[in-house]
């Protein structure tokens, strides 16, 4: 089974090396077939010399850009690039235990996505707490089943996910849950899985504590219109089932 790996990042200096070695270590060695993808964000430190620098020691497919393009952008592309049977995808910053990797990929057989589950938490309450009440809201108003749709470690079935990346992305800072429910509205077939999660070592790249008030504005604000999507995904599969 051929499989491609993602990696994002954004001004990773002090991890992005760990973090290559790491999925060379823990995942691409013990793998047939596969292809390593690294997308860089637009980094303003030293992270696109470091990548270049293990360039020569890993197979991998590397593509930056000179300006920020976002999480969004930056996972679509790596997405429509991606030409494994399947795709798993990892957000940068040691934030994961990349051997946890294999419980997802020892699901895989019978799911469109598995999804790693956040249930060993080593970082700050306040964003436990939050985490745990986006679910629940998601679960009353848009019949969520996931427990954790927003985690940033995911491996999907390729086919499916070319699918469900052409709809439009209505909130860009939580486009994991989107794509998550979109998957369960379209029927598609999925699991979670428990997996470890860290703190990194510094504050947040995509969700810094005086950013959380605008996310949250952002996330209500589009909610209506994420939730017209999802309802014309029923009405698509009512008028093609």
């Amino acid at each position: 089974m051929n499989v491609s790996i993602i990696l994002l990042a954004h001004n990773e200096e002090k991890n992005i090396a760990y973090e290559i070695d790491s999925i060379k270590d823990k995942i691409l060695n013990k793998l047939n077939e596969y292809e390593f993808i690294i997308s860089e964000d637009g980094s303003t430190d030293k992270t696109r010399e470091i990548i270049l620098r293990k360039k020569k020691e890993v197979d991998l497919i590397y593509f930056t850009s000179e300006v920020r393009r976002g999480s969004k952008n930056a996972m679509l592309e790596s997405f429509k690039i991606a030409t494994g049977d399947y795709v798993f995808i990892a957000d940068s910053g040691r934030k994961f235990d990349f051997s946890d990797f294999w419980k997802l990929y020892n699901n895989i057989e019978g799911n469109d996505l598995v999804s790693g589950l956040r249930t060993n938490r080593k970082d700050q309450i306040y964003r436990i707490i939050l985490t745990r009440l986006f679910n629940y809201f998601l679960k009353l108003t848009l019949n969520s089943r996931f427990k954790d749709c927003d985690s940033g470690f995911k491996i999907y079935k390729n086919e499916v996910l070319k699918k469900i990346i052409n709809d439009e992305v209505v909130n860009p800072n939580f486009i994991s849950a989107e794509l998550c429910l979109k998957l369960q509205y379209y029927g598609h077939k999925f699991s979670e899985v428990p997996i470890n999660y860290f703190q990194r070592d510094e504050v947040s790249k995509a969700s810094p504590p005086l950013k959380i008030p605008s996310l949250i504005f952002n996330f209500f604000l589009n909610f209506f219109k994420f939730k017209n999507q999802l309802k014309k995904i029923i009405k698509w599969k009512k008028l093609f089932n």
